[in-house]
């Protein structure tokens, strides 16, 4: 049997682990066989093997591939309110419950969607996602198929993607006289964690290391403490597979809580027994106390931060700073677009400086930390995001040249405070260059592009259909748009 061949990386500047923390080395080596790193450091090192074949990457920082924790896996609903008063558009009921005809989406629309999504994430230097669908256009849990295409697209584009099929038991409808309700529906709810399950082992059984299951109920806020038992009982049976979701993320998360529950949401979640190293909480920024705070880190569940989606909504975490003292494993995602984990650095670690008041908040090496060591471990992947030997070879090369990015005094300073996600060239997954001078290999981006629009305008349309005008009176441009008469 042949041996495969050692191939190292000669980067400007190496981020590699030293067992502690990422370390920055002018001029260092990573060097992989396979789908492990044999070395991550300086060349002259005598650990350090001769590489059958070189990357030149002088100019270049390379770094370990980035784990984006909680992303969007289809077209994103939220980028048309952005700079909107009013909360989101209420389903009608009867579209609730039939979810193919809320997209109006035909197959190739949701494999567009879903391709344009992993695509993208590539292309911005995430080599592992956790990917969400979102749930604007849908009721009690996922339309069936898309859940399956999303894996499909990670398994063509050669990424790591922990995928689910999202259920809850409360659904916010517009009733037939105009009013909203929030309908309850323990049977749907059953149901979704059943599909959800179904789609778990369905991975498991393609065999493909690169795609995992993780069970979702969408918002704790809109579950049972039955459901989310029952959700613990699934993991457990399933030999502990992650789990997800969103609580406290707004207000009225923490005053529907105490509303109903006479505690907290987190307080609430931990006296369910929703806790534990497999589960992520997306965003838990309301809290009464900080309390809650400490006492969750003590369960072993991580939390992921999302600074720019949250900031969209004029909130942010009280802060990263003060939750990452209390001991709790924290990630980075987007949930939203654009997927770019680099902006979501830079953003959350300006937000921190301004919560806490301190210029010295926020650290950039934290950040890089959450969004590269954090995501993984909260994964229960310590062997992704970073680049030691033993590790996986998920590496990223980025470009640092140029006006734009100033004299390069510290590479990952300028990386996080100028860069961006688009500056990413090479991506490496398992060892297979996914991505070379910024283009995926045999992808035609332009036709996915075509394919994209096509399903975006129908679901933009439908959600414009739902609260009673024209997509531009209900999400009106930034500024006046005058569009060219058509020939």
């Amino acid at each position: 049997m042949e041996t495969e061949a050692r191939v190292g990386i000669d980067a400007g500047w190496l981020v590699a682990w030293d067992g502690r923390r990422h370390v920055a080395i002018e001029g260092g080596r990573v060097v992989y066989q396979g789908t492990r790193i044999l070395f991550a450091g300086d060349p002259s090192d005598p650990a350090c093997p001769i590489p059958d074949r070189t990357i030149m990457a002088t100019d270049r920082l390379v770094t370990p591939g980035l784990v984006n924790l909680h992303c969007i896996a289809n077209l994103d609903a939220q980028v048309l309110r952005s700079d909107a008063e009013v909360p989101g558009v209420p389903k009608p009921l009867a579209d609730t419950r039939d979810g193919a005809r809320a997209y109006h989406w035909d197959d190739d629309d949701l494999r567009a969607s879903a391709e344009f999504a992993v695509v993208t994430l590539l292309k911005h230097g995430a080599t592992s996602f956790g990917m969400v669908t979102g749930s604007a256009a849908k009721g009690w849990s996922e339309y069936d198929a898309e859940p399956y295409a999303v894996a499909d697209a990670a398994d063509r584009f050669g990424v790591r993607a922990w995928v689910a099929h999202f259920y809850r038991e409360a659904v916010e409808c517009a009733l037939p006289d105009g009013t909203r309700e929030r309908i309850w529906d323990h049977r749907a709810a059953r149901d979704g964690l059943d599909r959800n399950i179904a789609l778990i082992r369905h991975l498991q059984a393609r065999g493909n290391p690169r795609l995992s299951g993780f069970l979702f109920p969408y918002q704790a806020g809109n579950c049972s403490a039955d459901l989310l038992q029952e959700t613990m009982r699934q993991s457990r049976a399933l030999g502990g597979v992650h789990i997800r979701t969103h609580v406290a993320e707004y207000a009225q998360d923490l005053a529907a809580s105490m509303a109903r529950y006479g505690k907290p949401p987190l307080e609430w979640l931990m006296e369910t027994g929703m806790t534990g190293p497999q589960v992520c909480l997306t965003h838990a920024i309301h809290v009464r106390d900080f309390a809650e705070i400490e006492a969750l880190a003590r369960t072993g569940t991580s939390i992921c931060h999302c600074p720019v989606v949250n900031a969209r909504e004029g909130d942010a975490l009280r802060s990263f700073d003060r939750y990452r003292a209390a001991g709790l494993t924290i990630g980075i995602g987007t949930d939203t677009f654009p997927p770019d984990l680099v902006e979501e650095m830079r953003i959350g670690a300006l937000l921190c400086k301004v919560v806490d008041g301190r210029r010295g908040a926020g650290k950039i090496a934290d950040f890089l930390h959450a969004a590269t060591v954090g995501g993984a471990d909260a994964l229960g992947r310590p062997d992704l995001g970073r680049l030691a030997a033993g590790a996986a070879a998920d590496i990223c090369i980025w470009g640092l040249p140029g006006l734009r990015h100033g004299p390069v005094d510290d590479p990952v300073r300028s990386f996080v405070l100028a860069g961006s996600g688009r500056d990413c060239e090479t991506v490496i997954v398992g060892g297979r260059e996914v991505l070379v001078d910024g283009r995926v290999p045999g992808l035609d981006e332009g036709a996915l592009m075509h394919r994209a629009r096509r399903a975006w305008d129908r679901y933009r349309g439908r959600l414009a259909l739902w609260a009673g005008g024209a997509s531009a009176q209900i999400y009106p441009p930034a500024i006046p748009m005058r569009r060219r008469p058509v020939a």
